[in-house]
């Protein structure tokens, strides 16, 4: 369990003659508290600037809060030794840049540096290939990394943090054996950015079995509607503060919508799911033009091209 107790980030750190969040400084988050529970994939939403990178990466340990405190398992993440965070936690960020010469199978294999000394062992290899057949970019593993699209890349980075949290038996953090799962955190920043569709949809289903193992997964989102189909929780930010935490059905209302994004929408229940979806309203003489939407209608065309 992650426990997040009035943090807030930017301004001028603790130290500085200037006061946080005073001219010359712009507080990026603001009092942020809330729980993280394993076993849940919760997404964090909200328009650019609004904090959520930030806050994840403050999850990671890589950021450290100018106050407030970070505990998971009732320990200070910035605590732990970077090895202790390379074994548990796996980070998977909006970019990054791979300018060397590296085959796809050598960025996936940077994974399970934690996990060996010298060399990687046959256990190490095999976890690698298992997880790039797991994102299904198996095909792609003796290309270089930087001649890849941007959807192939983001796949293989994926593999990579796949394959950074096997345990060395390559099976499930669940055995005995391994480390139990909700020892275990994935943190996603816009993971789905590049993919098309059909990947978008086995990235998050990855992490949704993770969670549903006991993981504790954290996922930076743009798309409301993945955002309700995969999220057990959401976290709504807006210019650093959190305004609504609770699951889509709750979140994801119209008004709430419009104050967080400046747009109006339709949120519809179809009757086959069990998830909202959130359509944008577009006004005639505005930014956005009106459009009528039946929502029984709709439900039930969307029902039919399942």
């Amino acid at each position: 369990m992650i426990v997040i107790d009035h943090i807030s980030y930017g301004g001028h750190p603790p130290g500085r003659n200037s006061v946080p969040g005073g001219p010359g400084g712009r507080k990026i988050l603001e009092e942020i508290s809330c729980t993280i529970l394993p076993g849940e994939l919760t997404v964090l939403l909200g328009p650019n600037g609004a904090g959520k990178s930030t806050l994840l990466r403050i999850l990671s340990g890589e950021k450290k809060p100018h106050t407030g405190s970070v505990l998971w398992d009732g320990r200070s993440i910035h605590s732990m030794s970077f090895r202790e965070l390379a074994l548990q936690r796996g980070v998977l960020t909006q970019q990054y840049a791979v300018n060397l010469p590296f085959t796809v199978e050598e960025v996936v294999m940077m994974g399970r540096y934690p996990h060996y000394r010298n060399s990687p062992s046959v256990n190490d290899k095999r976890i690698v290939s298992e997880s790039l057949q797991e994102m299904q970019a198996g095909h792609l593993s003796g290309r270089l990394f930087n001649t890849l699209s941007g959807g192939e890349q983001q796949r293989v980075q994926m593999a990579r943090v796949l394959a950074q949290l096997r345990d060395q038996d390559g099976e499930s953090a669940g055995r005995k054996e391994g480390m139990p799962p909700d020892r275990k955190m994935l943190l996603l920043d816009e993971p789905t950015a590049s993919m098309d569709l059909l990947h978008q949809q086995l990235c998050l289903r990855k992490a949704k079995q993770l969670a549903e193992e006991g993981y504790t997964v954290v996922v930076v989102l743009h798309d409301l509607n993945l955002a309700s189909q995969f999220a057990d929780r959401l976290l709504l930010l807006k210019t650093g503060k959190l305004l609504a935490t609770g699951r889509p059905s709750d979140v994801l209302k119209p008004d709430l919508i419009y104050t967080v994004y400046g747009m109006e929408t339709a949120v519809i229940y179809p009757s086959s799911y069990n998830f909202p979806v959130i359509i944008p309203v577009l006004q005639k003489g505005k930014n956005y033009f009106q459009t009528p939407i039946n929502e029984d209608s709709y439900a039930n065309d969307y029902s039919k091209r399942r």
